[in-house]
């Protein structure tokens, strides 16, 4: 049965799950993990996020795998890229962290600006 809350991506979500679940084949295991994590899989169920401590665990094991599998690629990227221009080198990494460090100032000035500017607009318009 598919209950019915929140809005239409949610719902779908979970009829997708549900769908998806009962097609895969499934294997009981024995596992142990820390107290805290399973109360945290068991809130899980009670909120309705999903449906038992163990579909907590398969989700939380697939992102792994997904997780994974992204390293897998990167580590491919890195290593075209690696081919074609050479190692990246630890001044490599410095530089880039320097402009990283400078992008991200000026874009928090550029939005600490936007933001006094909007809120004086908004004082202005109250008044």
């Amino acid at each position: 049965m598919l209950l019915l809350w929140g809005d239409k991506s949610q719902i779908y979500r979970i009829f997708l799950i549900q769908k998806y679940d009962e097609c895969m084949p499934k294997e009981r295991i024995t596992i142990t993990v820390e107290l805290d994590l399973l109360n945290h899989a068991k809130s899980a169920v009670q909120a309705g996020v999903c449906r038992s401590v163990s579909e907590w665990i398969s989700q939380a094991m697939a992102e792994q795998l997904a997780r994974d599998d992204r390293l897998v690629a990167l580590d491919e990227l890195i290593a075209e890229f690696e081919a074609l221009h050479g190692p990246v080198t630890d001044e490599d990494i410095a530089e880039q962290r320097q402009r990283d460090r400078e992008a991200a100032a000026y874009w928090r000035q550029k939005g600490e600006r936007w933001l006094a500017e909007r809120q004086r607009l908004l004082a202005q318009q109250a008044e």
